[in-house]
């Protein structure tokens, strides 16, 4: 056990902390009113250890498995019987059950010493009082007792020891620092020897031994303690030797240790370098390390998402280029991926003053970067420096023009660097599924992959091109048995599991934990952005939509928007619209869980609210007529489309985030999002053939709307499944939902809705070929249309009478009633009604032998068509053009008309264009 000389108060006592109190930092043991707990078995012991260290005492049966029973499948059951028998020994903070598949205590922090002893670091981090501080730091180091979970076995409480531990030693290094700074160098001598016994390798402490040597007016013992430091280490302290110890430099120079200089440095990771694609990037960044891109320095930033293959990309051009860089590659990880990790200047620059063999004159950072700068003028070295943190990070390390060349690597995208620098920026995306699958191959080998084919398309769609996941994938097939594979592909394709089985343990191979190294250098409101985007159903969200996330915060938001562009959390596919990587994603919604589930669901209704309101402007653009029980947006400022083709492009830009968006609504039992949203969709998914979507989404829309809404929107859903049968020739299906659309409406004295629903019945049956039938339903309807003063339903009808009389060969009285129809919709903004009623009209003249004025009436018809991107009906205007076109004796004419409805099917997907242009000239 270390000896640390105390030099503070004594931890207070149970009683001054409470009743219970709970020891980590050392033996693990548990003190009630000061008498140790008995605990019922090691395990017990060992779960209440995990359970103290685990976020909230909160922790999964998985991760209990891991710490208590490695290796073994989980069993719930024996963690059961042994929080049962925790249960027995310390009631006071276990509850009576818990939640499925965790375990959970209930600890106040200062009963825990391992908080108390972080609490009181961060009393000491936050406070200028070097006093204040350094009683801080005593105390925290006072709280330990011990070897943290000694006795306890395993790799998993290795490795949380390990971490406790190295806290520990940086508390010793600050505290030794604070004696330092308060004139208490004898102090500060023996903590740091007291230290060294336990952590002889730490560099750390032995340059505050020595600044304590120094500040004691001990020099003379500096000079064998760093040597023998080197014997036992291996490595070099000559970065301590900066600081003038000797007072021995001449003054005059730079002094060069070529003489003593080890071999040309080639820094570059063992084995080969395994990179799949990025043939131009590769070809790129050649040409701008060997100076030959005009306009750019032999400086190259790569920047990308973590994970995505830099510093590979990076070390496999350095080795292309080694030829050209005749005294070295040198590759320094400048740690800037976390705050705790990240090094100081004149540390790396000591590092490699050491490696180039030269020392400073002067002892101070510019001195050191003069010598630096000096050195690398006249020498051909090419710098790898990796993980920078942002621009003032990297921008002393860089080589001044001349031969030396430098690849600089970070998550940031570094304009800094290329304006005032000349850089070239090179940003790196995901791998496309070719080059991915071939990545998984290399890393299987031929006889894993023919083993893994059946599971490939899986691995590489769910690791999203993304060669830290495929290659962490590769690892874990490689090491299990064959039969596991599927186990595995099973894990990675769920969303809740998918980081987990990214994951070998360690941040350079997790992808969660290379993702929280990102997440933790976000200000808060990127933060916040990220994981309202996480909850976002959409694979891309527009500008308006990502400010109308966080009204309150949206002076933050162009910022944080920039702020995630830059991290590479963020893609701009296209011009203000905005995605997240899929494990972004999924990383982001994991962390929208600390939130709690009203935070959660108020980001979700503001998303359904935006989504909702555009889409219902967007929807009464198409279809003036469409009535839906939507509330005003409020404070949200909705852009209504200039016409149907802006609302068409709306709503196919914004599909699949609709689509998405319905399901949200759904999982979160937000049945008036459920059903509105599906019917603001009708509209343009039956004008853009998605007819078995609209079907699907109107099938879920039907019992949310019986939940939320009355009869009236019942009916109306239940018309609208009618027509997307009806679309999809389920004639039998649509009759029923029309049928009993009228009965509801009739039962509920709906006279508007019975009227609807009349008129679509008329529809149906004239499409079946009873217009005698038709007329009755058309007649009713409006005589109600007529009654309720709707001119959208009374022009409506008044074309749907004249189809009928035109199927009986009364094409007078069909004439009449469309003409009538089309006076009446003139005026109104129903586009869609006003080029049906050109169409009959344009059949009508056709069947009395005038194909003169047939074409008129159809070419009008076809320009509102195509006005309202109304691909399948402009295609059977044309053909019907065509007919009269042909009639009239106008042969080339009609050949073209024949051929633009060619093209407007292929355009809409159809696999046989003649098969459709003959089901078009058949229709009704």
């Amino acid at each position: 056990m270390l000896s640390f000389p105390m030099l503070a108060d004594p931890p207070r006592t149970g009683r001054e902390r409470g009743i219970m109190e709970f020891r980590l930092l050392g033996p693990v043991a548990v003190l009630r009113a000061n008498r140790v707990v008995s605990m019922r078995s090691r395990k017990v012991s060992e779960l209440l250890a995990v359970l103290l260290v685990s976020a909230g005492h909160r922790t999964s049966h998985v991760e209990v498995m891991r710490y208590l029973w490695p290796g073994e499948s989980l069993n719930s059951n024996r963690i059961r019987q042994n929080f049962h028998q925790l249960r027995l020994s310390v009631p006071e903070i276990c509850s009576e059950s818990n939640e499925r598949g965790f375990c959970r205590i209930h600890v106040q922090s200062q009963d825990l010493d391992h908080l108390r002893f972080r609490g009181l670091l961060l009393t000491a981090d936050s406070t200028r009082d070097s006093t204040v501080r350094l009683k801080s730091l005593r105390d925290a180091i006072g709280e330990w007792r011990g070897i943290p979970f000694e006795g306890m076995q395993g790799a998993a409480f290795e490795r949380k020891r390990h971490e406790l531990m190295t806290e520990l030693r940086e508390a010793m290094i600050a505290c030794v620092l604070a004696e330092l700074e308060c004139s208490l160098p004898r102090a500060a001598l023996d903590r740091t020897d007291s230290a060294l016994t336990h952590w002889p390798t730490s560099e750390p402490l032995l340059e505050l031994k020595v600044r304590a040597l120094r500040t004691l007016g001990r020099q003379d013992e500096i000079p064998p303690l760093l040597a023998e430091w080197e014997r036992e280490c291996g490595r070099s302290t000559a970065h301590l030797l900066l600081a003038d110890t000797f007072g021995t430099h001449d003054r005059g120079s730079a002094i060069s240790l070529r003489a003593m200089a080890p071999p040309r440095p080639r820094q570059l990771p063992l084995g080969p370098v395994e990179l799949v694609g990025r043939r131009r990037m590769r070809e790129r960044l050649t040409e701008v390390l060997l100076g030959r891109v005009q306009g750019r320095s032999r400086l190259a930033a790569l920047s990308g998402m973590p994970g995505v293959g830099k510093s590979a990309l990076a070390f496999e051009v350095a080795v292309a280029l080694d030829q050209y860089f005749a005294e070295g590659i040198l590759h320094v990880d400048l740690g800037g991926v976390t705050p705790e990790g990240l090094l100081r200047h004149e540390h790396v620059i000591a590092r490699l003053l050491n490696d180039l063999g030269v020392r400073p004159v002067t002892p101070t950072l510019d001195g050191m970067v003069s010598a630096y700068r000096t050195a690398l003028a006249d020498r051909a070295v090419l710098l790898i420096l990796d993980n920078a943190r942002d621009e003032e990070h990297v921008r002393p390390l860089l080589p001044p023009a001349g031969p030396s060349a430098a690849i600089v690597t970070g998550h940031r995208h570094l304009h800094g660097l290329e304006i005032r620098e000349g850089a070239e920026l090179i940003a790196l995306e995901p791998l496309d599924r070719t080059d991915a699958t071939e990545l998984l191959r290399v890393r299987l080998g031929e006889d894993r992959m023919r083993t893994a084919a059946p599971f490939a398309a899986d691995i590489v769609e769910h690791c999203s091109g993304l060669p830290l996941a495929l290659g962490i994938m590769a690892a874990r097939i490689t090491r299990r048995p064959v039969q596991a594979m599927s186990d595995m592909v099973r894990e990675l394709r769920v969303e809740s599991t998918r980081l987990r089985s990214l994951d070998l343990g360690s941040e350079d191979l997790s992808v969660r934990l290379s993702l929280d190294a990102s997440h933790r250098q976000l200000s808060a409101p990127a933060s916040r952005l990220l994981r309202q985007l996480a909850i976002h159903p959409g694979p891309t969200i527009s500008w308006a939509a990502l400010r109308a996330m966080d009204p309150e915060g949206e002076a933050h938001v162009s910022e944080a928007t920039d702020e995630l562009l830059r991290m590479s959390l963020m893609t701009e596919p296209s011009f203000e619209r905005y995605a997240l990587h899929d494990l972004v994603r999924v990383h982001a919604e994991a962390l929208t869980r600390e939130w709690v589930q009203a935070d959660r669901i108020r980001v979700v209704k503001r998303v359904l609210h935006f989504l909702l309101h555009h889409a219902w402007a967007c929807d009464r653009r198409l279809e003036p007529g469409r009535r839906l029980p939507i509330d005003r947006p409020g404070t949200l400022r909705i852009v209504a489309p200039a016409d149907a083709a802006e609302a068409m492009k709306w709503f196919e830009t914004e599909y699949a985030t609709l689509t998405a968006a319905v399901g949200l609504a759904q999982r979160h039992g937000l049945d008036r999002y459920t059903w509105l949203l599906s019917m603001t969709l009708v509209t343009f998914q039956w004008r853009s053939d998605r007819h078995l979507d609209a079907l699907a989404g109107i099938v879920r829309a039907l019992p949310a709307a019986t939940r939320e809404s009355g009869p009236a929107d019942v009916a109306m859903v239940r018309r609208m499944l009618a027509g997307t049968h009806r679309a999809v020739g389920n004639n039998a299906d649509a009759m029923r939902e029309l049928n009993s659309a009228v009965r509801i409406s009739d039962d509920d004295g709906d006279l508007l809705g019975a009227a609807l629903g009349r008129h679509t019945l008329g529809v149906l049956l004239r499409e079946s070929g009873a217009p005698g039938e038709a007329l009755e339903h058309f007649d009713a309807a409006l005589s109600a249309f007529e009654e309720l003063h709707d001119t959208l339903g009374q022009g409506a009808v008044l074309n749907g009478i004249g189809s009928a009389r035109y199927d009986l060969g009364h094409h007078e009285e069909a004439e009449q009633c469309c003409q009538r129809s089309l006076s009446l919709l003139a005026g109104t903004g129903d586009i869609n009604g006003q080029a049906h009623a050109h169409f009959s009209l344009g059949r009508i003249r056709m069947a009395r032998a005038d194909p003169d004025a047939a074409v008129v009436e159809l070419v009008r018809a076809r320009v509102l068509y195509r006005s309202l991107t109304y691909g399948s009906r402009e295609a059977r205007t044309l053909v019907w053009l065509a007919k009269a076109l042909r009639a009239a004796g106008r042969i080339t004419e009609s050949a073209e008309a024949m051929g633009q409805a060619r093209a407007v099917l292929r355009r809409l997907g159809e696999m046989d264009i003649d098969a459709g242009l003959d089901r078009l000239a058949r229709l009704p």
